[in-house]
Protein backbone atom coordinates (compact mmCIF):
# COMPACT_ATOMS: atom_id res chain seq x y z
CA UNK A 1 0.00 0.00 0.00
CA UNK A 2 2.88 2.53 1.25
CA UNK A 3 4.29 1.63 -2.18
CA UNK A 4 1.48 2.60 -4.55
CA UNK A 5 0.96 6.27 -2.56
CA UNK A 6 4.84 6.53 -3.11
CA UNK A 7 5.09 5.94 -6.91
CA UNK A 8 2.51 8.67 -7.71
CA UNK A 9 4.78 11.24 -5.48
CA UNK A 10 8.04 10.04 -7.18
CA UNK A 11 5.81 10.57 -10.67
CA UNK A 12 5.47 14.21 -9.73
CA UNK A 13 8.34 14.76 -8.67
CA UNK A 14 10.31 14.16 -11.58
CA UNK A 15 7.39 15.85 -13.82
CA UNK A 16 9.43 19.16 -11.84
CA UNK A 17 12.35 18.66 -13.71
CA UNK A 18 10.66 18.74 -16.71
CA UNK A 19 9.63 22.08 -16.52
CA UNK A 20 11.79 25.05 -18.09
CA UNK A 21 13.94 26.91 -15.39
CA UNK A 22 12.89 30.19 -16.23
CA UNK A 23 10.40 31.96 -19.02
CA UNK A 24 11.09 35.32 -20.16
CA UNK A 25 8.40 37.57 -21.81
CA UNK A 26 8.64 40.01 -24.56
CA UNK A 27 5.78 42.16 -26.25
CA UNK A 28 7.09 43.61 -29.81
CA UNK A 29 5.43 45.97 -31.95
CA UNK A 30 6.70 47.32 -35.34
CA UNK A 31 6.36 50.66 -35.19
CA UNK A 32 6.13 51.91 -39.43
CA UNK A 33 6.73 56.09 -38.52
CA UNK A 34 10.19 55.02 -37.47
CA UNK A 35 10.92 51.93 -39.03
CA UNK A 36 11.56 50.53 -35.45
CA UNK A 37 10.63 46.97 -33.39
CA UNK A 38 9.75 48.59 -30.02
CA UNK A 39 10.30 45.63 -27.49
CA UNK A 40 9.26 45.74 -23.58
CA UNK A 41 10.61 42.82 -22.57
CA UNK A 42 10.13 40.76 -18.98
CA UNK A 43 12.46 39.33 -17.01
CA UNK A 44 12.98 37.56 -13.52
CA UNK A 45 15.19 39.79 -11.41
CA UNK A 46 18.07 37.25 -11.29
CA UNK A 47 17.80 36.56 -14.87
CA UNK A 48 18.53 40.40 -15.18
CA UNK A 49 21.45 40.17 -13.00
CA UNK A 50 22.79 36.91 -14.92
CA UNK A 51 22.22 38.79 -17.94
CA UNK A 52 24.39 41.64 -16.95
CA UNK A 53 26.94 39.78 -15.82
CA UNK A 54 27.10 37.99 -18.63
CA UNK A 55 27.34 41.47 -21.24
CA UNK A 56 29.95 43.00 -18.14
CA UNK A 57 32.17 40.84 -19.88
CA UNK A 58 31.74 42.22 -23.16
CA UNK A 59 34.62 44.51 -24.52
CA UNK A 60 34.34 48.53 -24.61
CA UNK A 61 34.71 48.63 -28.40
CA UNK A 62 32.11 46.00 -29.43
CA UNK A 63 29.27 48.38 -27.27
CA UNK A 64 29.90 51.33 -29.01
CA UNK A 65 27.33 52.74 -31.04
CA UNK A 66 27.68 52.22 -34.35
CA UNK A 67 28.53 55.94 -36.38
CA UNK A 68 25.87 55.61 -38.94
CA UNK A 69 22.74 54.58 -36.83
CA UNK A 70 20.06 56.67 -36.50
CA UNK A 71 21.04 58.34 -32.66
CA UNK A 72 18.63 58.75 -30.22
CA UNK A 73 19.12 62.17 -28.11
CA UNK A 74 20.69 59.30 -25.06
CA UNK A 75 22.38 57.51 -27.03
CA UNK A 76 25.81 59.14 -26.39
CA UNK A 77 24.98 59.32 -22.79
CA UNK A 78 24.48 55.53 -21.66
CA UNK A 79 26.88 54.21 -19.31
CA UNK A 80 29.03 51.47 -20.19
CA UNK A 81 27.08 48.26 -18.44
CA UNK A 82 24.28 49.44 -20.15
CA UNK A 83 25.83 50.04 -23.98
CA UNK A 84 27.23 45.74 -22.73
CA UNK A 85 23.65 45.06 -22.20
CA UNK A 86 22.50 46.79 -25.74
CA UNK A 87 25.39 44.23 -27.49
CA UNK A 88 24.20 41.15 -25.29
CA UNK A 89 20.34 41.81 -26.35
CA UNK A 90 21.71 42.01 -30.49
CA UNK A 91 23.86 39.07 -29.91
CA UNK A 92 20.35 37.03 -28.45
CA UNK A 93 17.45 38.73 -29.47
CA UNK A 94 16.50 40.26 -32.78
CA UNK A 95 15.92 40.29 -36.34
CA UNK A 96 16.89 36.74 -38.64
CA UNK A 97 18.07 33.94 -38.18
CA UNK A 98 22.07 35.67 -37.47
CA UNK A 99 22.78 38.54 -35.55
CA UNK A 100 24.65 40.85 -38.14
CA UNK A 101 28.43 42.48 -37.36
CA UNK A 102 26.69 45.78 -36.91
CA UNK A 103 23.18 45.02 -35.06
CA UNK A 104 24.46 46.37 -31.87
CA UNK A 105 24.26 49.83 -32.65
CA UNK A 106 20.66 49.55 -34.25
CA UNK A 107 19.57 48.71 -31.26
CA UNK A 108 18.54 51.84 -28.41
CA UNK A 109 17.99 52.06 -24.75
CA UNK A 110 14.94 53.27 -23.58
CA UNK A 111 14.74 52.57 -20.16
CA UNK A 112 13.33 50.06 -17.29
CA UNK A 113 11.38 49.37 -15.04
CA UNK A 114 10.70 47.26 -11.66
CA UNK A 115 7.32 44.75 -11.27
CA UNK A 116 8.38 43.09 -7.87
CA UNK A 117 10.03 40.34 -8.41
CA UNK A 118 10.23 40.78 -12.10
CA UNK A 119 12.01 43.95 -14.51
CA UNK A 120 11.22 45.66 -17.63
CA UNK A 121 13.65 46.29 -20.15
CA UNK A 122 12.59 48.51 -23.27
CA UNK A 123 14.32 49.03 -26.31
CA UNK A 124 14.05 49.59 -30.01
CA UNK A 125 15.69 47.78 -32.83
CA UNK A 126 16.39 49.52 -36.08
CA UNK A 127 15.25 48.41 -38.83
CA UNK A 128 17.25 48.03 -42.00
CA UNK A 129 14.93 48.40 -45.12
CA UNK A 130 16.87 46.86 -47.58
CA UNK A 131 18.27 44.09 -44.94
CA UNK A 132 15.97 43.31 -42.52
CA UNK A 133 12.34 43.95 -44.35
CA UNK A 134 10.04 41.09 -45.27
CA UNK A 135 9.78 40.76 -49.34
CA UNK A 136 7.06 42.78 -51.07
CA UNK A 137 4.04 42.50 -49.89
CA UNK A 138 1.54 45.14 -51.44
CA UNK A 139 0.49 45.91 -54.80
CA UNK A 140 3.28 48.28 -55.48
CA UNK A 141 5.87 45.51 -54.99
CA UNK A 142 7.00 47.80 -52.08
CA UNK A 143 8.90 46.07 -49.06
CA UNK A 144 7.14 46.47 -45.72
CA UNK A 145 10.01 47.65 -43.07
CA UNK A 146 8.16 45.17 -40.60
CA UNK A 147 11.14 42.17 -40.38
CA UNK A 148 9.71 38.46 -41.56
CA UNK A 149 11.51 36.32 -38.33
CA UNK A 150 12.50 36.98 -34.87
CA UNK A 151 15.33 35.15 -33.14
CA UNK A 152 15.82 35.25 -29.60
CA UNK A 153 18.49 32.97 -27.30
CA UNK A 154 18.49 34.74 -24.30
CA UNK A 155 20.27 32.91 -21.20
CA UNK A 156 21.02 29.93 -23.69
CA UNK A 157 24.68 29.91 -23.04
CA UNK A 158 23.24 29.57 -19.21
CA UNK A 159 21.05 27.24 -19.21
CA UNK A 160 19.26 25.34 -22.39
CA UNK A 161 15.54 24.76 -20.76
CA UNK A 162 14.89 28.64 -21.34
CA UNK A 163 11.19 29.68 -22.46
CA UNK A 164 10.98 32.45 -24.69
CA UNK A 165 7.63 33.85 -25.36
CA UNK A 166 7.34 36.84 -27.59
CA UNK A 167 3.48 38.31 -28.12
CA UNK A 168 3.46 40.65 -31.92
CA UNK A 169 1.63 43.52 -30.74
CA UNK A 170 -0.79 45.10 -33.59
CA UNK A 171 -1.43 41.40 -34.94
CA UNK A 172 -5.00 40.18 -35.74
CA UNK A 173 -5.82 37.45 -34.17
CA UNK A 174 -3.07 37.91 -31.60
CA UNK A 175 0.71 36.24 -32.05
CA UNK A 176 2.30 34.79 -29.70
CA UNK A 177 5.44 33.00 -30.77
CA UNK A 178 7.27 30.69 -28.24
CA UNK A 179 11.23 30.29 -28.44
CA UNK A 180 13.28 26.99 -27.02
CA UNK A 181 16.61 25.19 -27.45
CA UNK A 182 15.35 24.26 -30.83
CA UNK A 183 13.43 26.97 -32.16
CA UNK A 184 15.58 30.26 -31.54
CA UNK A 185 14.30 31.62 -34.82
CA UNK A 186 10.53 32.37 -35.81
CA UNK A 187 8.59 33.57 -38.71
CA UNK A 188 6.63 36.86 -37.97
CA UNK A 189 3.86 37.87 -39.78
CA UNK A 190 2.74 41.46 -39.16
Amino acid sequence: METVMLMPAYALFGLLFLHPVHATEAEVEFNAKSNRLEVALRLDVLDAELIDNIASRISVPDAKPKPTAMRDGNDETLSLPTRQRLVYLARNFGIGAEPTGDAAGRYHWVGEEPDGAYVWWYFEIEIDVNGDASPPGDADGRRSAAPDRLRCTLLRDHDSRYVHRVRLLGTTPPVTLQFDARNTVRPATW
